[in-house]
């Protein structure tokens, strides 16, 4: 078995890159990226590096090429129509390489009644796999926990937690727990064709939240919301996402961000890390 990794240097795609190599030997591996020079480090291990570029359907073939399982991690482009286009063509790229297996690795904000602005996105591909000729695989992340570490010391400053979320739950989880999921997914032919949601094991509202974060920095934050659309004017960078991350919390104020599952532990025989550990272990290292 091979396994195809696009996106491999991004946040995500390195942390599941780490975890491949720890599960096959690197001429299993593939790497299907925009720019193959900053996945060196990878190549002089033996990784076979390949230039795949979300906006170009024939180099996305070229990488495609005789894989056994696609790992599609999509990008962060903004508006949903270029996600869309980008998602058509690696569709159509899959397709035409005959990939045996494709694993969507999306987000669990995909609800039809969902605010999140990248939700349509979400919501589409699910649908457009069904389509396809593809035999393919689901997966819907949590929220990442990974930004909250470096974002405490700001709320340390501000003394609360801003979050405009009102009495909604958040599930959270790392990232790095996301690629230990997905690598045994793969390494996993009897899960093919299910739909997997990899969440922590608790929901938190943001009172329980901010008590978390005050314990781990040794100070009071309390949870005082701003209005979303405050949110959106004090975190638009850059210009014009503050209104996509304020309707992320106006989702989670809906509780459409607090689903938990144990298709982590289903997956990997573990739980994933609890967020007061993983928080403290990060916030000791800025």
């Amino acid at each position: 078995m091979n396994i195809n990794i696009t996106a491999a240097t991004g946040q995500l795609g390195t942390k599941i890159t780490e975890e491949a190599l720890k599960e096959f030997t690197p001429d299993q591996i593939v790497l299907s990226v925009r720019s193959p020079e900053k996945a060196s480090q990878y190549a002089a291990q033996g990784v076979d590096v390949r230039k795949a570029d979300y906006t170009d359907y024939h180099s996305m073939v070229e990488a495609f090429k005789n894989t056994d399982v696609l790992l599609y991690i999509p990008s962060i482009s903004f508006p949903n129509t270029v996600r869309i286009e980008e998602f058509e063509n690696a569709i159509q790229a899959a397709e035409d390489a005959k990939v045996k297996q494709f694993i969507f690795v999306g987000f669990m904000a995909d609800q039809e009644n969902n605010p999140f602005k990248m939700s349509p996105f979400f919501g589409y591909a699910a649908r457009r796999l069904a389509s396809s000729d593809l035999d393919y695989t689901l997966v819907r992340n949590a929220m990442y926990l990974d930004p909250l570490p470096p974002y405490l010391p700001e709320l340390v400053e501000r003394k609360r937690l801003l979050y405009p979320v009102g009495d909604g739950r958040i599930s959270f989880i790392s990232r790095k727990d996301i690629a230990k999921a997905v690598i045994q997914l793969a390494m996993k032919p009897d899960f093919y064709g299910g739909r997997f949601t990899l969440t922590g094991r608790k929901a938190y509202t943001m009172i329980e939240l901010a008590d978390i974060l005050s314990e781990v920095s040794s100070s009071s934050i309390a949870y005082d919301p701003m209005s979303a659309e405050e949110f959106a004017r004090t975190y638009d960078e850059p210009k014009g996402f503050g209104k996509v991350l304020a309707s992320l919390y106006v989702a989670a104020e809906m509780n459409l961000m607090d689903e938990i599952t144990d298709d982590v532990q289903l997956l990997t025989g573990e739980y994933p890390e609890d967020i007061k550990s993983f928080i403290t272990d990060h916030y000791k290292k800025l």
